[in-house]
């Protein structure tokens, strides 16, 4: 029972950091795309989906990616040493486990908000943003959101 206890315990440190270095490094990314790029957030949907600029998308990548790199070094403390490689891969597979949440939940909302405007469903709406319409802009968001939990799970599991 200690161990579920840890365990738990461990998961919901990991969840409150990744909400921690997530939401900042969103508000970041977002504010520097005001500020860089002179893009007002009311213009945003349409930079990225109508226009399709692929320096909004690459922007937000790069300062998301960046920012949370500083933000989650500065605030990691691994959980416990590691003492064998089943504990290793448990603890890899905890933050995979995390990451794909983290990163269907911002998917969900990014891509559901857009979906809906095009009265469409998620996975239709990517499949043609991405495959059918070649959205760089879409596909290095869909990047950002991915590579802030990879990176804070890197410091907190892994």
């Amino acid at each position: 029972m200690d161990v579920l206890g840890r365990v738990g315990e461990l998961i919901a440190i990991e969840l409150f950091w990744n909400v921690v270095v997530w939401l900042p490094t969103l508000a970041f990314s977002l504010l520097f795309i005001r500020v860089a790029l002179g893009i007002r957030m009311s213009e945003l949907l349409a930079e990225v989906e109508e226009h399709q600029t692929a320096a909004v998308g690459a922007v937000f990548f790069w300062t998301s990616f960046g920012f949370s790199m500083l933000t989650s070094k500065a605030i990691a403390d691994p959980p416990a040493e590691v003492t064998s490689y089943t504990e290793a891969f448990f603890w890899l597979a905890v933050g995979l486990t995390l990451v794909g949440l983290f990163f269907l939940l911002g998917a969900a909302v990014v891509f559901g908000l857009l979906a809906r405007r095009r009265r469409e469903s998620m996975f239709v709406y990517i499949q043609r943003e991405l495959r059918t319409e070649h959205n760089l802009s879409l596909s290095m968001i869909m990047g950002a959101l991915f590579i802030v939990p990879v990176i804070v799970a890197y410091h907190m599991t892994v």
